[in-house]
């Protein structure tokens, strides 16, 4: 009873903060209004109330910037610059929760019972030494740097480990400001009957779901193990190995990743090897496994070279600016000659792609997929009509307007309620979007597509229209125009679209791929193939011939599915076999 009166009294103290900051950015709303102020003054004052305000709303603000369909775009090109720094909590937390972390104890009948020897020892007993300053601190958690004193889960002894470890309170702190946010927006809009057509009700749901994920660090382990497992096969492509029998809720062990953070690269035509690598990593995900990384921008992204495979650096030039490469020239001192192969047995190329931070994961449903798809088909066929309906169509029922309902509202100045979206309006503002990459007298190439640009106008138009897209739908938008950023980061020729080819080719249900080639062929005709030849590149060889027995071993199924005979045969001999 008493825990409840401390938690509520927080909570109204977090909402009152909260409404005394919102105080002077409510007054310089009114003088922008007014033309009195500029507008990016306003913006700038609102992230200064979200560091002030601390780790929930620097959160929220770094949410609201992934959100391009709910807010302005000048808005979010301010708040991505709100840093997820926060002060660090004393070591005496950290080495609280070391000490009440203990590994997972195996049962009877396990396998490797020999583990049974850890009984009673925490997780500070399997580190020979603990960096006590940490790293960074983020909204959430901070980073110490570790090494393992024994091996465990793979992982050998003496490797350098990055421990994420949770501030102290941060559940109850965010809990409470989730519902000071809750409720301050409940009674606003009832006090400012404007402020229901910006839906900030549902944008804070929206967040908090996606919050309270990230709360829990043992998702983001299993994330990890999932990725790992993805891309056991592939060289060149890396994410960092999950201790799980140490992590817990609060507590997170994984191995520390050496690389220059992709933001520090610079821009060259010498770096489309990693721009193709990274492009097919995102398509694996995305075509694949059904399993997208959803917080892809380039600071979860390092460029790892390794030095020591000497017969690989030929005459290439560094990737990394000239005041960058002293300080690699020390890593290629410090690695042996012989270490060209990682613990787990895949061979180290001389430049990889290692992936951090995978607590935001996106998985798609069937609809939601095959939504995705008839979206990339309407950008690459400048559809608006589809891409207009595919958006509506997504929408909550109380907000959809069909074509009925806007000749009612023509014919008798009534209809659909205010906070609907009008379909033909929004079909028109669509198409005018699409024309941009609509095919033109003069021809038209598909590599010319700019993807990414035309998204982003696209979320415009939604926004605009108030027809916001739901979480999931939303997150793979914006992670394909940073993937195709990130790619263009790295070589300014960069077409995802020559890239995404053969992976849509392989992995594609076959109503999906007829109706996409359907589509393109109808849009471009004979051109069609003529771009498709020009994007063909001859060192790509291989992954056509791998794609081509991918399909036909999808066709064959197929085929054997709808034969019966066939099936039977099969079986037959099974069993004389057997």
């Amino acid at each position: 009873m008493v825990y409840r009166l401390v938690f509520y009294a927080y909570v109204c103290y977090r909402g009152l903060l909260l409404v005394v900051f919102a105080v002077p950015l409510l007054w310089m709303h009114l003088l922008v209004r007014l033309h009195l102020c500029p507008q990016k003054v306003l913006y700038v004052k609102l992230r200064q109330l979200f560091s002030m305000m601390g780790p929930s709303y620097i959160k929220l603000g770094q949410w609201m910037a992934t959100r391009p369909d709910f807010f302005p775009p000048e808005l979010c090109e301010v708040l991505e610059l709100l840093f997820d720094s926060t002060k660090p909590h004393s070591w005496r937390h950290t080495e609280k929760i070391l000490r009440q972390t203990y590994p997972i104890q195996l049962e009877d009948g396990d396998q490797n019972k020999n583990d049974k020897r850890v009984s009673g020892k925490n997780a500070l007993y399997f580190l020979s030494e603990i960096e006590k300053v940490p790293i960074n601190s983020g909204s959430i958690a901070q980073v110490h740097r570790a090494r393992l004193r024994d091996d465990m889960d793979g992982v050998p002894s003496g490797t350098e480990l990055a421990i994420k470890v949770t501030h102290p309170n941060i559940r109850r702190q965010i809990k409470a400001d989730l519902l000071a946010m809750e409720t301050v927006i409940c009674i606003g809009n009832k006090i400012i009957p404007g402020l229901k057509f910006l839906n900030l009700d549902k944008s804070v749901l929206e967040f908090s779901s996606l919050l309270r994920s990230q709360l829990n660090l043992l998702v983001e382990c299993d994330n990890f193990q999932q990725f790992r497992y993805n891309f056991r096969d592939i060289k060149g492509i890396l994410f960092p190995t999950p201790l799980p029998s140490l992590c817990s809720q609060d507590v997170l062990f994984e191995t520390f990743e050496e690389g220059e953070p992709l933001q520090n690269i610079a821009c060259s035509s010498d770096n489309t090897d990693l721009a193709e690598l990274g492009c097919h990593m995102f398509l694996k995900m995305l075509f694949q496994d059904n399993f997208v990384h959803s917080d892809l921008h380039p600071g979860n992204v390092l460029i790892r070279e390794n030095w020591s495979l000497e017969e690989d650096l030929g005459n290439r030039r560094s990737i990394l600016d000239p005041k960058r490469k002293e300080r690699m020239n020390d890593m290629r001192d410090e690695k042996s000659l012989t270490e060209r192969y990682y613990p787990d047995g895949r061979r180290k190329l001389r430049r990889e792609l290692v992936v951090l931070d995978a607590g935001l994961v996106t998985t798609l449903s069937p609809q939601e997929r095959n939504n995705f798809i008839s979206l990339f088909a309407a950008v690459a066929c400048g559809d608006g009509k589809l891409g207009a309906d595919l958006m509506i169509d997504r929408l909550p029922e109380t907000m959809r307007q069909d074509d009925d309902d806007h000749r009612d509202k023509n014919n008798n100045n009534k209809g659909a309620s205010t906070n609907t979206v009008d379909r033909e309006a929004f079909r028109k503002s669509m198409t005018e979007v699409f024309d941009l990459v609509a095919p033109t007298k003069e021809g038209f190439k598909l590599s010319q597509i700019r993807i990414g640009y035309v998204l982003s106008k696209i979320l415009k138009v939604v926004r605009e229209h108030n027809a916001p897209l739901d979480g999931n739908f939303a997150s793979l938008v914006l992670t394909v125009m940073v993937g195709e950023g990130l790619g263009r980061k790295l070589t300014p020729d960069f077409n995802i679209f020559a890239e995404a080819a053969p992976y849509m080719i392989a992995y594609l249900q076959d109503e999906e791929l007829m109706f996409l080639a359907n589509k393109m062929h109808k849009t471009y005709g004979s051109a069609l193939l003529r771009d498709s030849v020009e994007m063909v590149k001859p060192e790509r060889t291989y992954t056509y011939i791998e794609v081509a027995g991918h399909r036909a071993k999808q066709s064959l199924k197929h085929l054997m599915e709808y034969i019966p005979f066939l099936s039977t045969e099969k079986e037959d001999k099974t069993k004389n076999a057997a």
